[in-house]
């Protein structure tokens, strides 16, 4: 069995190697850049199977205990006025709040301090180069130093060094459009418990969130592609900062005013890492060296502790450190390419780009925060998430703390690791959609608002068989909450090419529907629009075919609208036909 363990890097991933690592008898170091171990860091949370590890550990409840106290979130207006908000208390595990919300040193220390009774940290070092041979991994320090290691873990972060010397052009970064800042600012008495996320124009966001140490932790964002921002120098980023937010409203002004002082300036243009291979040799990659995915993925903290557990557990079940790694992969890819699968859309949709975007997003927040509609995203909205099943390691590193574990909560036993969009992002994704396809419709309708629209509707010669206009009133508002049901669970599910085609389709078909009363009603194209529908015929019968591939409810809810298109189809050649006069 290799064990001399090199870990590199004293964070989330790392900590937990060495906790995991130390605990099944290796001889464990761990080299990190920093002159000392780094408290401080904004919010993250775990969730899930991250938590059962945390209790495998006997430190979920510390964890708890540590907490920043965030009780919820809440979307404001410029006033401060909530425009939507979700309660932890009454959401569980399903909102943007979790129930183990802690800042990231908080966690790491956590972590550190037992695992530091077993290894053997060195901070103020880093790895300068690694050569081998058929024994041993040799490290090259930046101080100078050389040792020999059975493995080396590279638990670094997004940027890792030591990833980009030993798999050099490996990594193929996938770009989420998204620049974040990150800070601490004092506190004020009307910061209170809740997130506050802020949205102005130009895809802006500001946010404000609490702590335990009576100061609050401040983000900005901007929803735009990369332009090389992560290598600018601190004073160019917050000079850009200061720039864009200045008249970006609410406490805006408050927040850059901190940003001068704060002595914790985090700033990154938020990628992906893929990898096709986190292993070479005796070297090996995790946490975000290896898979980062992004904080929009909302699990990155959970894959850290996760992978760390099972890369320790999977060394110590195998003697050959290669097997080990392969088993390692194997283990962890499901789980993070399920991760990673969020769509770049996804910050679009939370930044939006203009006032009536901002009012679409509030107005979905607003309604999916009401209780009744969130106990029916839950019961009726709710796929099949992946987890990774954690039953196969439970005696790999035996511990107290697994005896003695207390048995889980129903509230954490239900907590999936998310798959595909959050249920938040998912819902927003829906309403997006369905508002734009809303307002266009709107804008079309033949109702006393658009009296010109109504009286050339009404003067056309229809069959016996046209329904009342109330009847379209009442059964395409049904029709389409149908597709918003399938189009959420789709966008719940991971993305592959039956998902993405299903969902690809499923925005076809909204994005028709607002076309074609654009082409009967407005432009009065009654030829075109009979065509228009007949192809919607087939493109939702597309969709429905296709999304029983991935999600059978999905396809349910969508056939009484190919059904509905089949009848609409004929109404509207029939229509054609009698009023060859009322074209263009």
């Amino acid at each position: 069995m290799s064990r001399r363990i090199l870990i590199t890097g004293a964070s989330v991933a790392g900590n937990t190697a060495a906790w995991w690592l130390g605990r099944a008898g290796f001889d464990v170091e761990v080299v990190e850049r920093t002159p000392a171990f780094r408290d401080g860091g904004q919010n993250i949370d775990v969730r899930g199977v991250g938590r059962e590890v945390l209790r495998r550990m006997g430190l979920e409840q510390a964890a708890l205990d540590r907490g920043t106290g965030e009780e919820g979130t809440a979307w404001v207006n410029g006033d401060g006025s909530v425009a939507a908000q979700f309660i932890t208390a009454d959401l569980g595990a399903d909102g943007p709040t979790a129930e183990m919300e802690i800042l990231r040193g908080d966690l790491a220390r956590l972590l550190y301090e037992p695992a530091a009774a077993r290894a053997t940290y060195r901070f103020g070092d880093s790895v300068a180069a690694i050569d081998e041979d058929d024994e041993a991994a040799i490290v090259t320090f930046a101080s100078g130093r050389t040792a020999r290691y059975d493995a080396v873990i590279v638990a670094e972060g997004v940027g890792s060094a030591t990833r980009s010397r030993v798999f050099a052009n490996e990594n193929a970064p996938r770009w989420m459009d998204l620049t974040i800042a990150y800070f601490t600012i004092p506190r004020t008495p009307d910061d209170g418990r809740l997130w506050r996320w802020y949205n102005a124009t130009g895809g802006r966001s500001v946010s404000l969130r609490p702590d335990r140490y009576g100061t609050t932790r401040a983000m900005l964002s901007v929803q735009q592609r990369p332009g090389g921002e992560q290598d600018w120098s601190t004073d160019r980023q917050k000079a850009w900062l200061r720039e864009r937010f200045a008249d970006a409203g609410w406490q805006a002004a408050r927040v850059l005013d901190g940003m001068d002082t704060t002595d914790d300036f985090y700033f990154d243009v938020l990628r992906q890492v893929r990898m096709k291979r986190w292993s070479r040799g005796r070297v090996v990659l995790t946490g975000d060296a290896a898979w980062c995915a992004t904080p929009i993925a909302g699990i990155g903290t959970t894959l850290a502790i996760t992978g760390a557990y099972v890369l320790a557990a999977e060394l110590a079940r195998h003697d050959d450190v290669t097997a080990a790694f392969a088993a390692y992969d194997e283990a962890m890819r499901p789980m993070v390419e399920d991760a990673q699968g969020v769509p770049k859309i996804a910050p679009r949709l939370m930044n939006p780009q203009s006032r009536l975007a901002i009012r679409l997003l509030h107005g979905v927040l607003a309604v999916a925060s009401r209780p009744i509609v969130h106990n029916m995203v839950g019961k009726v909205f709710g796929g099949s998430p992946k987890e990774l099943d954690l039953s196969r390691y439970a005696d790999a590193i035996p511990t107290d703390a697994t005896i003695a574990a207390p048995p889980r909560t129903p509230t954490v036993a239900a907590a999936p690791v998310a798959s595909g969009l959050s249920p938040l992002l998912a819902l927003g994704a829906v309403g997006v959609v369905l508002g734009a396809s809303a307002v266009l419709g709107r804008r079309n309708a033949p109702d006393p608002s658009h009296p010109g629209i109504r009286r050339w509707y009404r003067r056309l010669d229809k069959p016996g068989f046209t329904p009342p206009d109330a009847a379209f009133g009442a059964v395409w508002p049904v029709l389409e909450t149908g597709l918003a049901v399938g189009g959420y669970r789709l966008l719940r599910r991971p993305s592959g090419p039956a998902r993405n085609a299903a969902v690809g389709l499923w925005l076809l078909n909204t994005a028709m529907v607002g076309g074609w009363t654009q082409l009967f009603f407005r432009e009065k194209e009654l030829g075109a629009s009979a065509v228009a529908s007949g192809a919607m015929v087939a493109s939702s019968a597309a969709y429905v075919a296709t999304a029983a591939c991935v999600d059978r409810p999905a396809a349910a809810v969508g056939v009484p609208f190919v059904a509905w298109l089949g009848f609409a189809t004929l109404l509207a050649e029939r229509i054609w036909r009698d009023n060859p006069a009322e074209e263009g």
